[in-house]
């Protein structure tokens, strides 16, 4: 049997929270991946991304709304190059 993946869930006043190890892009891809079916549905994505560096002290925001299956895979793409930055092998 292979090692469990670490998935810690929060709820946080009205928000569900997930959160995993940076470094599990699959697990993250794999999370993020079924909301193409609401965007096939016709209902976009409003994602509010924030960031900030383990070193850091200055924290970023990023607001986009997803509106096409070619939008999700490109800020999909985005998520894993941030992730790798942020974990130095940018």
């Amino acid at each position: 049997m292979r090692e469990a993946k670490r998935v810690v869930v929060r709820l946080e006043g009205r928000a569900f929270v997930f959160e995993v190890d940076i470094a599990e892009e699959d697990l993250i891809s794999e999370m993020i991946s079924p909301l193409s079916l609401f965007i096939k549905r016709g209902f976009p994505i409003k994602v509010i991304q924030t960031s900030t560096p383990s070193m850091g002290r200055s924290q970023s925001m990023w607001t986009t709304i997803l509106t096409s299956i070619k939008e999700l895979g490109e800020w999909l793409d985005d998520l894993k190059r941030l992730g790798r930055i942020h974990r130095g092998r940018a």
